[in-house]
């Protein structure tokens, strides 16, 4: 029996009303994330601006960048670029104020480092940098045995083999802590190599030279079946890296 006008006019008025309630949504997630970007944006800006003074800010800088960060971060939660800055700002705090804090304190802002730099793997788990960040904070730490710091310094390298300061990060720390690092991250740090070779020689030879780890990586590119590395393959052969 067809529907009549009557029958209609209920499911008219649900689907409106499901409509005007989905645009209202999509308003107030706009005008939330503005906000926040309001609060955030200048801060992150001007701490990116100290990036090139060497990060010298003051405390009352410190406090009213933390502010405006964990503020936008209040208003859109889980936004991994204010969760990396909040773990900035705790990593900063240790360097530039350390003789000013307690050990209670000390320990507060390294955990809290690492939370926020977690929290943003957590929300983009495909961003080298926040595994590098990860991984870095580990290693600050002393944390070179543990897993997450292998996972992180792996995952660092597979997610950004091209780029050349995840590249370096990923040298500097795997070369001292090679002995350390897991099967998995050993081999992430081979194919790193091998990548920095062919991108930036120069400094993939200094690094690596820096902590003499040649001879060992030289032996474990030899125990990588199916994977061509013609960079190291060459420089290996060279009898001051294969002794």
């Amino acid at each position: 029996m067809p529907e009549t006008r009557q029958q209609r006019r209920p499911l008219v008025i649900t689907l409106t009303v499901a409509l005007a309630l989905l645009l209202v949504w999509a308003t107030w997630i706009a005008v939330h994330n503005g906000m926040s970007d309001l609060y955030a944006r200048p801060a992150i800006d001007f701490l990116e601006e100290k990036r090139f003074d060497g990060y010298t800010v003051s405390e009352a800088e410190w406090q009213a960048i933390e502010f405006s960060v964990a503020e936008a971060n209040g208003m859109m939660p889980r936004n991994p670029q204010y969760l990396e800055a909040l773990g900035w700002l705790h990593q900063l705090k240790l360097s530039l104020f350390a003789d000013e804090l307690s050990i209670e304190d000390m320990d507060a802002h390294a955990k809290a480092a690492r939370d926020y730099f977690q929290e943003a793997v957590e929300s983009r788990p495909t961003w080298p940098y926040y595994w590098g960040n990860l991984a870095l904070e580990d290693y600050r730490r002393g944390n070179y045995a543990a897993d997450t710091y292998s996972m992180a310094l792996a995952n660092a390298s597979h997610f950004g083999p091209w780029k050349n300061d995840t590249q370096r990060l990923v040298m500097d720390l795997g070369s001292e802590t090679w002995d350390f690092l897991s099967p998995h991250a050993k081999r992430e740090f081979v194919l790193n190599v091998e990548r920095g070779l062919h991108r930036q020689p120069q400094n993939a030879v200094r690094i690596v030279h820096d902590y003499g780890a040649w001879p060992k990586i030289c032996e474990a590119s030899n125990g990588l079946p199916g994977t061509t590395l013609p960079h190291l393959q060459t420089l290996c052969a060279q009898e001051r890296f294969a002794e």
